[in-house]
């Protein structure tokens, strides 16, 4: 329901003049696909088109001494509005070198700076990586035949001894051997160009399964791929029993015993084959006639297959991969580790160690682009980096007020940072909260419907990093909550290896924490003291489980004080202990918003879209309901053809 639509409804205004009434805009239990219920915990708030970026020679640097600017502290306390948990790494707090819970100084630097750049109407282009997401095919959500194209997934008709029949593959993708040597990854081709001619670049043989247990089950004193059965124990994803058979509306099908000590593996074996396409036995290295490896990728509902690739042929012309496209594969990968936990880790899907080599599935494209990965189903680089899609207009090597505070390191030069932040030590209410296990999945770039703009009627093909002239929706932040946790109805917690412990303080729990800054002009300190306090009646939240309304604070500026220059140098008999003098907060507030406002040609900062924005999701007063944002369910997830609403979208509906 749009802002127009609350005829003889009771509604509430926000601080900034935008209605909501509180209530979710899906009912509660209902199925997101029935409902139309699109959603998240999070929402972006957009960037600033102009960035402020410094005059020439304004930059104050470190070894500067005037009146003009500051050198001091400022103390502030927090009040955790729900449990709140800043993890060890072992799903317990964090304690300080003297044992008590405190979060640390880099947790509050990293907040405090988020909030200067969207007050400070900052750059991010150093925040966001120039590389490009990898991903695996979209076509049912975006409607976009690249990924079959690339692949080249048809069906082929194959004449067998004048029986004919038709199956799927990936014509484009071929199997060869990734070397590491020295640091650069070189790929090697098979001595099998291609299995047979209909599938045309193919050069892998794919193995099934239940063809491997059939084969047990009929012959045991017989059988012919015993390297799959060492020891009388089963390395494939299935048991070595019989396979039920069922029918449904895509067809017969078939479901084995799963393996839980299934792990992937690529291992040598030799192998002989029929019909040129099938691999009618396979054993240790020197048993048949061919050699090569057997390939086994991660566990997939009803996927029972692993594939064959004949050996190595190091005479054949090579190929090196990228180094842009190693940094972005391995950026994947780490983003990933979580959920290749479940296949015994990320190793076996990473590329080799320094000397060593192992098969790989890969396409190579007429125009030189590669793709790459452990499994024919590849995992395709988009064309476009993630940065691409950063439409702020600033210069190279400008300085904003993120720069000039926090400071700056790179190919342009360097600044040391003006701030530094001692940790925040709890000062009372440190009590635990009940523990909880919840699924930590985090959102990712990746899903394009939520972190790029969509165009209004989404009939066509959505954007993705895929289209030229995509644009980033914003910065990241979390919706605020009252409680915790929130919004766990129907979360699967069987999965031991998804899911995370969760051991937080309760709600309560106090913090005291200190910023040191240092030779900061007026409206440099006055951006900070905004971003550390906001405006009244704001929250923000921090640490583990956001998603969940974990981690909301209130956080309170109890002293702010500068050095007086006059009282520490100043020709005095007698030494001066206290050379502070108090600073008024709200003042130097004002006077950053008077100065950025000359900057806007006279217009308010807090009348900005995106300043509106960021503090509709941070006021304590307006918060959604916890309906309005929650995760979707995974079925609405994966069919869905509508955009992440906008946060003004969210705060306006009923």
């Amino acid at each position: 329901m749009g802002a127009g639509n609350f005829k003889n409804k009771k509604v509430s205004t926000n601080r900034y003049g935008s209605k909501g009434c509180g209530k979710g805009f899906g009912c509660k239990g209902s199925d997101d696909k029935a409902s139309g219920y699109v959603g998240a915990p999070y929402n972006f708030v957009p960037f600033s088109e102009k960035v402020y970026e410094y005059p020439q020679g304004k930059q104050v640097m470190h070894d500067r001494i005037s009146d003009e600017l500051f050198t001091g502290e400022i103390t502030y306390e927090i009040e955790a509005k729900t449990p709140i948990l800043i993890d060890n790494g072992k799903d317990e707090f964090v304690k300080d070198a003297q044992g008590r819970y405190a979060i640390p100084g880099s947790t509050m630097r990293g907040l405090i700076r988020s909030n200067v750049q969207v007050l400070g109407l900052a750059g991010y282009e150093d925040d966001i990586d120039d590389y490009a997401l990898m991903y695996r095919d979209v076509t049912n959500k975006a409607k976009d035949d690249r990924y079959k194209t690339i692949l080249d997934a048809k069906m082929v008709t194959v004449n067998d001894a004048g029986r004919q029949y038709r199956v799927g593959a990936l014509l484009e993708v071929r199997a060869g051997y990734v070397k590491n040597e020295g640091g650069t990854y070189t790929i090697y081709k098979t001595c099998v160009d291609s299995i047979r001619k209909e599938f045309r670049n193919m050069n892998y043989y794919i193995l099934s399964e239940r063809k491997i247990i059939n084969d047990y089950l009929k012959h045991p004193d017989h059988f012919s791929y015993q390297v799959f059965r060492p020891n009388g124990k089963s390395i494939l994803q299935h048991e070595f029993v019989t396979f039920d058979r069922y029918e449904n509306a895509r067809g017969m099908h078939y479901k084995g015993t799963p393996n839980k000590e299934y792990r992937p593996y690529h291992i040598p074996v030799s192998y002989e084959v029929k019909n040129l396409k099938d691999i009618s036995a396979v054993g240790k290295p020197g048993e048949y006639t061919n050699e090569g490896y057997a390939v086994s990728t991660g566990k997939m509902n009803e996927k029972k297959v692993l594939y064959i690739i004949p050996k190595i042929d190091k005479k054949k012309e090579t190929i090196t991969i990228p180094e842009k496209d190693v940094r972005a594969f391995r950026i994947d990968l780490n983003k990933r580790e979580k959920t290749l936990k479940q296949f015994g880790g990320k190793k076996h899907f990473d590329l080799p160690s320094e000397g060593e080599e192992k098969p790989i599935f890969y396409v190579e494209q007429p125009d030189g682009r590669l793709y790459f990965g452990f499994t024919p189903r590849l995992r395709l680089f988009y064309d476009h980096t993630v940065r691409e899609g950063l439409n702020q207009k600033c210069k190279k090597d400008r300085i904003d007020y993120n720069r000039a505070i926090f400071g700056y390191a790179g190919t342009d030069g360097s600044f040391r940072s003006k701030v530094s932040f001692s940790d925040a030590v709890v000062t009372e209410g440190a009590k635990a909260a009940s523990g909880q296990q919840l699924i930590l999945a985090e959102p990712k770039p990746t899903s394009y419907f939520d972190y790029l703009k969509q165009p209004q009627n989404l009939r066509g093909p959505a954007n993705t990093y895929n289209t030229d002239g995509f644009t980033l929706r914003g910065a990241k932040q979390y919706w605020l909550h009252t409680k915790a946790p929130v919004n766990t109805a129907g979360m699967n917690r069987k999965n031991e290896k998804v899911v995370s412990g969760m051991h937080p303080l309760a709600q309560g729990v106090r913090f005291r924490g200190k910023i040191r800054f240092q030779n900061m002009t007026q409206d440099e300190l006055g951006l900070l003291l905004w971003a550390v306090r906001l405006d009244p009646d704001c929250w923000m939240n921090v640490g583990k489980a956001k998603a969940y309304g974990y981690g909301v604070i209130a956080l309170n500026i109890t002293q702010a004080k500068a050095l007086d220059l006059k009282k520490a140098y100043g020709q005095r008999e007698t030494l001066e202990l206290q050379p502070f003098r108090d600073i008024c907060v709200n003042e130097m507030i004002t006077a950053y918003q008077e100065s950025i406002s000359r900057f806007l040609g006279g217009r308010k900062i807090t009348d900005l879209p995106h300043i509106k924005d960021f503090f509709h999701m941070k006021d304590s007063r307006h918060i959604p309901d916890d309906e309005q944002t929650r995760y979707m369910d995974l079925k609405s997830f994966g069919s869905r053809r509508k955009a992440l609403p906008s946060i003004e979208e969210v705060v306006n509906r009923q």
